[in-house]
């Protein structure tokens, strides 16, 4: 399914002029916003498919809407019955309106799809152990997947190529980056035994196909050597540091004899 392009607009009603007599007549609020959203959405492409809403909203609840799939307007709660009636009963209004998804979507489809619907970025996989409960091997497992576009991305969590419970399974919600691109989390509470692979796998439109990023736990031994290794490192530092130290300072105190001596 393709993308939905949307445009929204937000109104803060100052006028009343434009709403029909029934609310005209109602005092509102001190304080009040008026929302009108215009919406393009494309299923399948600009196609027979596409189709205009347009959508009113009244402190944040929509109570009226368009949608030219109807052709006409329609009440979504009781407060939008008196404006949609009104707005259906205006010949002008509705011509207006069921023209809007040739001259208003359609004209601007070309313009909008190369970035919002042909635009793909590929995304990066990265694994990260989290020791949840050291005496028990239970072990949080956090496949970091980030940079995509668009947005729809499906994950899946293996264990030997099997696919895990999805009881087991814990994913953040899509995050929006700010700049076109998308992340998430998905995590997978594991216990590990020596020779597993775990593997985080993805499937988005913008690989040729699925990739995918492993895992292995370490041993005790393995662990074991790279600590002796970490120390080793350390100490071998405590020990050549300060003798190159005192190399360069004395080095730096030797006295370079003149051009004279050098020839007698």
């Amino acid at each position: 399914m393709g993308p939905a392009l949307g445009i929204g607009v937000l109104l803060v009603v100052m006028v009343v002029g434009a709403l029909p007599p029934e609310v005209q007549s109602r005092r509102p609020p001190e304080h009040f916003v008026f929302q009108g959203k215009a919406e393009c959405r494309f299923p399948d492409g600009p196609g027979p498919g596409a189709y205009y809403l347009e959508r009113y909203f009244y402190f944040q609840q929509e109570y009226a809407r368009f949608d030219s799939r109807r052709g006409t307007f329609e009440a979504v709660t009781e407060l939008g019955e008196p404006d949609a009636r009104y707005w259906n009963s205006r010949p002008e209004v509705l011509e207006d309106e069921r023209a809007a998804l040739d001259r208003f979507c359609r004209h601007n489809y070309g313009v909008v799809e190369p970035f919002a619907a042909a635009r793909k970025l590929k995304p990066q996989l990265k694994i990260t152990p989290t020791d949840t409960d050291p005496p028990s091997h239970h072990t949080l497992l956090v496949c970091t997947v980030a940079g995509f576009f668009p947005a729809k991305i499906n994950i899946t969590w293996l264990r030997n190529g099997q696919e895990e419970d999805e009881s087991r399974v814990v994913s953040t919600e899509l995050i929006r980056n700010g700049d076109w691109t998308f992340r998430i989390q998905v995590m997978l509470e594991a216990q590990p035994e020596h020779g597993d692979i775990y593997t985080c796998l993805v499937e988005h439109t913008s690989l040729p196909a699925p990739t995918s990023v492993q895992w292995e736990p370490q041993s005790d031994s393995a662990r074991s050597k790279m600590w002796t290794g970490v120390v080793g490192l350390l100490l071998g530092l405590v020990f050549v540091v300060p003798g190159l130290v005192l190399y360069l300072m004395k080095k730096k105190g030797t006295a370079i004899p003149p051009p004279a001596a050098l020839i007698s």
